[in-house]
């Protein structure tokens, strides 16, 4: 996710082990959402927590988006999206980006499903950017690529750390301190790893993809 907290531009990058051995379509669909306490509120709520996860933007289409996954294996499929967000409404310490996979016959089984907070890729902040810090995180944009980006770290007060990208095949390509943003190249296609490392031992890893 690549913007701010009045919107901005959403990458996806797919990957296929295998045949799914599916017949039919198979989509990915993406919602970013805001939760918040609201005691009281018409949707319900559980121990003071409103139980709820209002859609505020859907990047890549209230119907989803068509991945068609023909081979060889494994195979990568690159799709994006926009979203727009209206800072008066939506807290932007409440906005989450749900996103799953899914066929859409049959069952409609889903394959895959991620979660994450709205990053501001804007400041490197994730979460709250009016509180002090105390989260770790890790974003790699624009993804894909062309073969430069950016990798951003958020550390918490008092913690250092180090940042290892490398290849598919376990090639390290780089190495170095976390600083809040690194401009970086690489001028070879492919699925590389960015790994944040820190010094009161959490690990965030994230994947990427550079294409012609």
């Amino acid at each position: 996710m690549v913007g701010d907290a009045t919107g901005g531009t959403a990458y996806y990058s797919i990957t296929a082990e295998q045949d799914l051995g599916i017949s039919g379509q198979v989509k990915i669909y993406s919602i970013i959402t805001e939760d918040h306490d609201m005691a009281g509120s018409g949707w319900g709520y559980y121990t003071g927590m409103e139980m709820m996860w209002l859609p505020v933007s859907v990047p890549l289409g209230s119907q989803g988006t068509v991945v068609n996954f023909t081979g060889p294996y494994p195979q990568t499929i690159d799709v994006m999206g926009t979203y727009t967000l209206n800072p008066t409404t939506h807290t932007f310490e409440n906005l989450n980006v749900v996103t799953y996979v899914q066929a859409s016959t049959g069952a409609k089984q889903v394959l895959n499903a991620n979660y994450i907070d709205l990053p501001d890729t804007a400041t490197g902040i994730v979460e709250d950017e009016t509180t002090g810090l105390s989260t770790t995180g890790l974003t790699v944009w624009p993804n894909p690529s062309m073969g430069s980006f950016s990798v951003g770290t958020l550390l918490p007060d008092g913690i250092s750390g180090t940042v290892t990208v490398f290849s598919l095949a376990g090639r390290t390509i780089d190495y170095f301190d976390a600083v809040p943003v690194t401009a970086l190249t690489i001028p070879e296609t492919g699925i590389y790893f960015v790994a944040l490392e820190t010094s009161n031992g959490e690990c965030i890893r994230e994947r990427f993809t550079v294409v012609d």
